[in-house]
């Protein structure tokens, strides 16, 4: 599956000329090994798969928790998961065109931390109008900050390596999200819906604090 995530990649961004010389399987596979090897790669890699996990766990937790223990309709329950995500596709531009301004990591650092933060902070305001606000709080960067990750990633790499590169990393990060709903769902079985958030929110806080690490100064950073 890696391999085939690597070719769909592959066939992004061709251009005529000279460019078009498409490199061997030899190539790409020497290339792919580079990349895995690249800690800067990796880091990412783990921000990528950490954020991927947070937003699996959250729409698994909200769907339980809506459902279970507030026992909305189903309407209500889908009025909720919309206003997550509709609030972040609105974001998504905003973000994305200051990030390009300010920087990768001056914009995505503080969105985690802000997820992170609206995370905990659903634990106490987990309940009628209070909730529907903190879900709307919660949107604003639960979204946005997938494509300020495609950019970063694009930043540092050249452009034989920008598509290669995004499909190890979106793999790889999706076999970190894949397991994130079951963890979430056995946590929400014993423990409840907080102690889930508890969850989420270590996972954006984790990210933030891996890619504030990151030396993001290749094209990244403005300069």
């Amino acid at each position: 599956m890696a391999f085939i995530a690597v070719w769909i990649f592959s066939g992004i961004g061709k251009v005529k000329g000279e460019d078009t010389n498409a490199a061997s399987w030899t190539d790409r596979l020497a290339m792919t090994k580079g990349l895995v090897s690249s800690p800067l790669l990796r880091g990412l890699t783990i921000v990528r798969g950490l954020r991927s996990m947070a937003l699996a766990a959250i729409v698994t937790l909200l769907a339980l928790y809506l459902g279970n223990d507030l026992e909305l309709g189903v309407l209500n329950r889908g009025f909720h998961i919309s206003l997550l995500i509709a609030v972040g596709l609105l974001a998504k531009p905003v973000a994305g065109a200051v990030s390009d301004k300010l920087g990768r990591k001056q914009v995505l650092v503080p969105g985690l931390v802000w997820s992170c933060a609206i995370s905990l902070l659903m634990v106490a305001f987990d309940t009628g109008v209070s909730l529907t606000i903190t879900i709307a709080l919660l949107g604003m960067f639960l979204y946005p900050d997938q494509p300020i990750l495609t950019a970063a990633l694009f930043d540092i790499l050249d452009r034989e390596e920008g598509t290669i590169g995004l499909g190890v990393v979106s793999f790889a990060s999706f076999l970190m999200a894949a397991a994130s709903p079951l963890v979430a769902g056995a946590i929400y079985e014993i423990s409840g819906f907080q102690a889930g958030l508890y969850y989420v929110s270590a996972l954006f806080g984790l990210a933030a604090l891996v890619f504030a690490m990151l030396p993001l100064t290749r094209q990244t950073e403005p300069g």
